[in-house]
């Protein structure tokens, strides 16, 4: 709330009367009509907003529509700017300050509208002897519901003080009295957070990281399967704005769960039964090969301005055709990805994991690491692939090809997801240490593969939008100079990596390592 605003809880069904009652002779009260206002909250899916500490609400107040964007524990002043119609991204938004404050907190993902308030406004004005208005005070009679849906039930009546500019000190004066001879208090719960809770929601109750905590001395097997129900909700969470293509962190969420899942299938060995495994590392496998293409589309289109501004500005318009060409082939590869979500295959597999993921473990398993405790079984795996890591980097050299590159960044990746499942039975501080510094070598080692691999795209597009009539010479030019950059970029990462290994490979780190999985 703002110096000049004070919200209060009043007891439900008080009329707007009684408090005009309780003011007149130090104000004369003038009551204004009645009107209805609607509050629609928004943040991204991963709750950015919510997370930077405050809410955004979009308020419909006699046809007039306002982006507010406000602090949850009042700390900071409330911004707000008019709206024409839904906010989308924050980068569609017109310039105003609520813009400007959510952009670099909400990047690439959609506002999506999280719980809706409607609020039967009673009113009245407190003026002075010459008729000079001094406080607005509003009583709010509350409900909540489901965007768009079904209700969730009366929220608390509030009331609201809205002091003229320098006349706060009227404000303070009104709610003390009201405090005291009403039965008001302060209002402690910002109202998006009282919305959410009466609609059974939780803010924050999406996240994409692994936050379950195992306990050291559990059987492997159980836990195994703790983690993978983890890694399903989070994928099926992302199911619908990935059918629907809401924003691309949707796709990347839910393939991310899935590289996960198949990393866990792979790498601990001798937990869940053998059948079972391989059955489901070829069915989540094809679930990643679908996704694919429409991932890759939507990378190059995120990232086409940095390769337009990559180009001398004589070369920057023959790009145009490869942007529309692109798009074309995301609105085809978001088709077929849809088809392929709603397909019986995919139920199937969502239903059988989930059945497989549900059935008690036995009591006597057959598979030899089932029934031994989880963080002997993570020390061992983790201690291997880290070894594996080490061997495979010192091995390359200026003129390995780029297959053992390939190699090394995929035994890079299994370290990493074996590290991020299983980080709850390690001192949090040092794993996130460790983390960070093989993803500093990840980084490097994809931005060297996927820099050949854009290149190598964008020529054979070049030949498909060529042989389709969709390039001219001037097209041609820009994607060749587009892949000349490219491949000078890769080749100075590529140049680069000894460097960044040597990083990886300092003393300090690897004896954190040492001491985190060696001594089990």
């Amino acid at each position: 709330m703002s110096d000049s605003t004070t919200e209060l809880l009043v007891p439900g069904g008080t009329p707007i009367d009684r408090i005009a009652d309780l003011l007149q002779g130090p104000y004369r009260p003038v009551l204004t009509p009645a009107e209805t206002v609607t509050h629609l909250f928004y943040d991204t899916f991963d709750w950015a907003i919510f997370h930077d500490g405050a809410s955004l609400e979009c308020r419909t107040q006699r046809s007039t529509r306002r982006l507010i964007r406000r602090p949850l524990d009042g700390g900071s002043p409330t911004v707000s700017q008019t709206l024409a119609g839904e906010p989308g991204f924050a980068s569609d938004l017109p310039l105003g300050p609520v813009r400007e404050q959510i952009l670099g907190i909400c990047g690439i993902r959609r506002l999506l509208p999280v719980v809706e308030v409607e609020t039967h406004v009673t009113a009245l004005r407190l003026v002075n002897d010459e008729a000079e208005s001094l406080l607005r005070i509003e009583i709010r009679e509350q409900s909540a519901r489901h965007p768009g849906g079904d209700g969730c039930g009366p929220l608390a009546t509030r009331m609201e003080l809205i002091a003229e500019p320098y006349r706060e000190d009227v404000g303070r004066e009104v709610a003390d009295i009201l405090i005291d001879r009403l039965g008001a208090a302060a209002a402690q719960t910002p109202l998006m957070l009282e919305a959410l809770a009466a609609c059974g929601r939780r803010p924050g109750d999406y996240s994409s990281k692994i936050e379950e905590c195992l306990d050291p001395d559990e059987r492997a097997d159980e836990a195994v399967k703790t983690l993978l129900r983890s890694l399903l909700e989070t994928l099926v969470a992302n199911l619908s704005g990935a059918r629907d293509h809401l924003d691309t962190e949707f796709l990347h969420d839910l393939r991310v769960a899935t590289r996960r899942t198949r990393s866990a299938l792979g790498q601990i060995k001798g937990v869940l039964p053998s059948e079972h495994v391989e059955d489901f590392k070829v069915r989540f496998a094809w679930l990643q090969q679908i996704t694919g293409p429409l991932r890759d589309l939507d990378v190059y289109l995120l990232d086409f301005e940095r390769y337009r501004k990559a180009l001398p500005r004589r070369l920057r318009s023959g790009l145009d055709p490869v942007h529309a060409f692109l798009s074309a082939r995301q609105v085809e590869e978001q088709e077929r990805l849809a088809t392929a979500l709603s397909s019986s295959a995919f139920a199937a597999l969502i239903a059988d994991w989930r059945a497989f993921l549900d059935t008690p473990a036995p009591e006597h398993p057959a598979e030899p690491n089932a029934g031994r405790p989880i963080k002997s079984v993570a020390d061992e795996r983790i201690r291997r692939m880290a070894k594996r890591v080490r061997r495979e980097g010192l091995a390359i050299r200026p003129d390995s090809p780029a297959t053992d590159l390939h190699e090394l960044r995929k035994s890079c990746k299994k370290l990493r997801y074996l590290m991020e499942l299983f980080q709850s039975l390690y001192p949090r501080a040092k794993m996130n240490r460790l983390i960070k510094l093989l993803k500093t070598l990840l980084d490097h080692l994809g931005l060297i593969q996927d820099l050949a691999v854009q290149a190598e795209h964008l020529l054979d597009w070049s030949k498909q939008m060529h042989a389709e009539g969709k390039a001219d010479t001037e097209t041609l030019l820009a994607i060749g100079a587009l892949v000349g950059q490219l491949l000078g970029r890769q080749e100075q990462a590529r140049d680069g990596f000894a460097e960044v290994f040597e990083q990886y490979l300092r003393d300090d780190h690897q004896e954190l390592f040492r001491a985190l999985f060696e001594h089990s």
